[in-house]
């Protein structure tokens, strides 16, 4: 039986395998083959050329090992490819690698465990704003921001109530959702790219203005 060992577009599962299910033969050296990863189950669509012979005497269903890997045959297209995830520009590397992290656990479908890195993700995001606040005090550090017009008091009112949330599913009885991460994972981007992004993209129209300007 085949295999289609990669990485996984749906569950962000790294190295899966991915069992045969069926094919379809377009040339006689070109075939599509549909495959489901072991982790989460759902599918991939594999385009696979050949030069060993051809699938006319040859189906993939015939073949033994990681398709990927085999000699006399190639990957074209695999459907739907792996998606980077969209981080905010100007983001500090240790806040960026954080909100990476949240976000493949929420593509996994780890909502505890998304939820808590998304928290952690803030927490590092917002120390560099407001050092001084005592550790780990993200309720003052959020309201501090807000006192000082870096975030909207719509943002400040739904960070909290994240905020909340996300104490109950890390220290309380029940866990988190896949609403609740989905929330914390666009209030995290919108406060990072309120804190870093915005302010960079305003210091780059300055530069570009100020070198326009003619020389006195």
């Amino acid at each position: 039986m085949p295999v289609f060992v990669t990485n996984c577009p749906h569950c962000s599962a790294k190295q899966m395998s991915f069992e045969y299910v069926s094919e379809y033969k377009t040339a006689s050296k070109v075939a599509v083959a549909f495959a489901k990863c072991l982790a989460c189950f759902k599918p991939i669509c594999v385009e696979v050329h050949t030069t060993q012979g051809s699938f006319d005497v040859q189906p993939i269903k015939n073949i033994r090992g990681d398709v990927f890997q085999l000699y006399g045959y190639s990957i074209h297209t695999v459907w739907p490819s792996v998606t980077s995830i969209d981080v905010p520009i100007a983001v500090p590397e240790r806040v960026a690698r954080n909100f990476v992290e949240a976000a493949e656990s929420r593509k996994a479908r780890h909502w505890n465990a998304a939820c808590g890195i998304y928290r952690r993700c803030m927490e590092i995001a917002l120390k560099e704003f407001a050092p001084n606040v005592e550790a780990w005090k993200l309720e003052k550090r959020i309201d501090k921001l807000a006192a000082e017009h870096r975030i909207t008091p719509d943002i400040q009112k739904w960070a909290h109530e994240l905020r909340l949330d996300g104490n109950e599913a890390l220290h309380g009885d029940e866990d988190a959702t896949e609403e609740m991460v989905d929330q914390m994972h666009h209030l995290t981007y919108f406060l990072l790219t309120y804190l870093y992004t915005l302010p960079n993209q305003i210091e780059e129209v300055r530069a570009r203005r100020a070198a326009a300007e003619p020389a006195e």
